[in-house]
């Protein structure tokens, strides 16, 4: 799958706003410049970010950003400043605090660089082949990487996860972006090798060593979209008269995403769904939220006005962070109207049994909407836990600081949806009801997991 377009565009801006000075910047920094950098982030973060203490105390952000005077190196590359910055991921733990590495290194990574040249998907903790672009020797799909370059698969994965945004202590979302992503997060954290050396085991248990040369990104969109047999729909939905089940699956809630990759509007196709739904006589609707990184929260509560039962609430308050005439940090809560109770529609409603199959890419607003769903225990969650928080959430609008010397870019949201004051989820996602591993099930051909699990619910 190709990069979504919300990390597109996110990348693309980092890109224009720092074209002009990657041309002419150095490969390092001296110390001081990175002190200055890490300066400059501490203070915009305290004046903007209303998720920095939500995890770690003011104590502990201070701390961390105290440590970093201890640096031992007098001279620092690009692909160290980023290891730096992207460290206070572990610190922060907000999953919307995108980090990105300099423009001069996403220029590279759009135009002309090498890159790891498989996809990928990490089930547990094995990394298995499920995409071969190689131009050399063939990696077959189903097989294990054990090691890349020397880099066993266990130790680059801790090492990456510790350095990616996450919601609270779930690694989920991260763990997905991680392999979905895996070209562009490979040269993010481990720079643009022109070769790879794997070390893979194959489905029949045969060890072997690869040598492989990266290639290009425009080449390995080109070879992906070959063998891809079936442009995947944006909001799809698939209905069994036999056993009076439906299908409905939301690639995203994000409007513009929807319009650009898939020529769709979300409220139209939602309303023309639930249409078919009622006309066919469905009496299980399953909601396929996997992989769904979220977008407009307007959207998901129109979807949950057409099977929520009883008047339901997706966020209890709205805060963002104000700043005082005596520069002291202050959090304001706002009204607004998403922190209020929403009645569910009376046409086209469905009454029926519901079902939400969520994974570790279920972010943002898959996470709200999966959140008020089970809070009403409408119906049953199968899956994974979200990549999203159940306890706190952040959004737009973002604000995108550059730092004025490595030119690493840093997102920072500005609102704070609370989702609800329990406690016992603070740090962690939406838990589903019935637990399914997610695995690559058309790489391995057997059937899709969460599938087979749902048909043994309604067949009781």
């Amino acid at each position: 799958m190709d990069l979504s377009e919300k990390f597109k565009i996110i990348l693309w801006f980092v890109l224009l706003s720092g074209c002009i000075k990657s041309a002419a910047q150095s490969e390092y920094l001296d110390r001081s410049e990175m002190l200055s950098d890490l300066a400059y982030l501490q203070q915009e973060l305290e004046r903007h970010h209303p998720n920095l203490y939500t995890y770690s105390s003011p104590a502990a952000v201070r701390e961390w950003f105290r440590s970093q005077h201890e640096l031992p190196e007098d001279r620092i590359d690009l692909q160290k400043a980023y290891h730096i910055v992207t460290s206070f991921s572990a610190v922060l733990k907000d999953g919307h605090s995108y980090i990105y590495p300099d423009a001069g290194h996403l220029d590279r990574f759009y135009q002309t660089a090498p890159l790891f040249p498989l996809d990928v998907f990490l089930m547990g903790q094995k990394l298995i082949v499920t995409g071969n672009f190689s131009n050399e020797q063939n990696i077959p799909e189903g097989s294990e990487l054990v090691s890349i370059n020397g880099v066993s698969i266990p130790d680059l994965l801790s090492f990456v996860l510790e350095h990616m945004s996450r919601d609270g202590d779930n690694l989920e979302y991260p763990k997905y972006l991680f392999y979905q992503f895996f070209p562009a997060y490979y040269s993010f954290f481990y720079g643009f090798p022109e070769a790879f050396e794997i070390v893979y085991v194959d489905q029949q248990g045969e060890s072997t060593i690869a040598n492989i040369k990266g290639i290009t990104r425009d080449e390995i969109r080109k070879k992906r979209a070959d063998t891809q047999s079936n442009k995947e729909m944006g909001i799809d939905l698939q209905t069994d008269e036999h056993n009076q089940l439906a299908v409905l699956t939301i690639r995203s809630f994000d409007n513009d995403l929807l319009k650009k990759e898939y020529h769709i509007r979300f409220k139209r196709e939602i309303r023309t769904a639930f249409k078919k739904i009622n006309v066919e006589n469905i009496q299980h609707l399953a909601i396929d939220l996997r992989g769904n990184q979220g977008g407009e929260l307007s959207n998901g509560v129109y979807l949950l006005k057409h099977f929520m039962d009883q008047a339901f609430t997706c966020v209890d308050s709205y805060f963002v962070i104000r700043k005082q005439p005596d520069h002291k940090r202050q959090p304001k809560q706002l009204r607004t109207k998403w922190d209020v109770s929403f009645q569910p529609k009376k046409i086209n409603h469905f009454n029926g049994k519901v079902y939400i199959l969520l994974n570790g890419g279920s972010f943002s607003c898959s996470a709200i909407v999966s959140n008020a769903f089970k809070n009403q225990q409408r119906g049953i969650i199968i899956g994974q836990m979200s990549g999203g928080s159940a306890y706190i959430n952040s959004g737009g609008p973002d604000k995108v600081i550059t730092l004025p010397h490595s030119g690493i870019s840093f997102t920072i949201p500005k609102t704070q949806y609370n989702l609800r004051a329990d406690p016992s989820v603070i740090g962690l996602g939406v838990m589903p009801d019935i637990s399914v591993q997610d695995i690559p099930f058309h790489c391995l051909e057997v059937p899709d997991p969460y599938l087979v699990q749902l048909m043994q619910l309604i067949s009781k």
